[in-house]
């Protein structure tokens, strides 16, 4: 934990530097990278998921700035569907694919009807023995630091207790990033020995209307809790809707998100919610934009920013935001 706890505070430095890396005039720490003439297919699960929409419309514009095409496709959550939009991108002119899994255990099934052509995958991260260094990438922010940001503020804005009452509001059961920001909110409590007594913790599904429904279950126990920590904003909107509506005050029992959406970010000006952790958006969709371009044309990924030493992976960092520091990012 220490280790990751490190790696944080690193992530946390260099952020804005990252973020200006990525979004700067198409260019990353090495140079321009040139996406002209490259042809790039974006299948994306569902076209509901607002911070899925945000990502994919990031990707888009810096394609269109580096000279890339990319055209986006929907699955409808249907694995089938998507493994034929793949297995039709070579033979319809495609040099590169952005993938965001509906599921993550088919990550090796997509890659097989890729067939020559590199992936980029996003928002939902396979099983490392999945990727390949320059040939099947994630793109994405290290999920287990933002919940670890989300316990160590509530913690700290709560005064430090020995103890806690928490509620943990966690995403769709088959998305990676659920028990990854879930887990590192558990053993950043165990690490600095609080006593947590977790009094509910369920799925909200990243739905606004679940979370508020789940709540409503577990009014039902009589339980009283001190904060609750959800996977992403839309659900930390509901838990703070069903609050006010059941009489709790959210200034008093705290409430973090992570997405930093504009709805989450408004809250948290306003108090409603204590904090969020910026997911950033432009830069990760500027580093899958140009890392599909590179992989593309036969290139390496190692010379954009955030890069793992295996070429598997390229991190952009997340930031946590509270009303002191909310308007240098959003």
């Amino acid at each position: 934990m220490k280790n990751r706890i490190k790696r944080s505070m690193t992530y946390l430095l260099c952020a804005v530097l990252l973020t200006l890396s990525f979004t700067g005039c198409g260019k990353s720490a090495s140079g321009a990278v040139s996406g002209n003439g490259t042809k790039i297919l974006m299948t994306l699960h569902d076209d509901d998921d607002s911070f899925l929409n945000t990502l994919a419309d990031s990707i888009v514009a810096k394609g269109k700035e580096i000279g890339a095409t990319i055209d986006v496709v929907y699955s409808q959550k249907d694995t089938e569907i998507q493994m034929q939009q793949i297995a039709n991108a070579a033979s319809e002119g495609y040099d590169a694919i952005i993938c965001r899994l509906c599921d993550t255990s088919t990550a090796l099934q997509m890659e097989n009807a890729a067939g020559d052509l590199p992936i980029v995958f996003i928002n939902n991260e396979p099983e490392s023995d999945y990727l390949k260094g320059d040939k099947y990438v994630y793109v994405g922010s290290y999920e287990q630091d933002a919940g670890q940001f989300q316990a160590e503020y509530i913690w700290s804005g709560l005064g430090k207790p020995s103890s806690l009452n928490v509620i943990i509001m966690v995403g769709e059961k088959m998305h990676a990033a659920a028990p990854k920001r879930t887990n590192a909110v558990k053993y950043y409590f165990l690490d600095n020995k609080v006593d947590v007594n977790f009094v509910f913790v369920d799925n909200g599904d990243w739905v606004e209307d679940v979370t508020y429904d789940k709540l409503n279950i577990f009014k039902k126990t009589g339980q009283s809790f001190d904060c609750i920590i959800c996977n992403n904003d839309t659900m930390a909107m509901g838990a703070i809707k069903w609050m006010k509506e059941n009489g709790y005050d959210p200034h008093k029992i705290l409430v973090a998100g992570i997405d930093a959406t504009d709805e989450g970010c408004a809250a948290v000006r306003s108090g409603d919610l204590y904090m969020t952790v910026l997911q950033d958006t432009v830069g990760q969709g500027a580093a899958a934009a140009q890392s599909a371009v590179k992989l593309a044309k036969g290139g390496s990924v190692s010379s954009l920013s955030g890069a793992s030493d295996d070429l598997k992976y390229i991190w952009v960092p997340f930031v946590p935001l509270t009303p002191q520091n909310i308007d240098q990012y959003k």
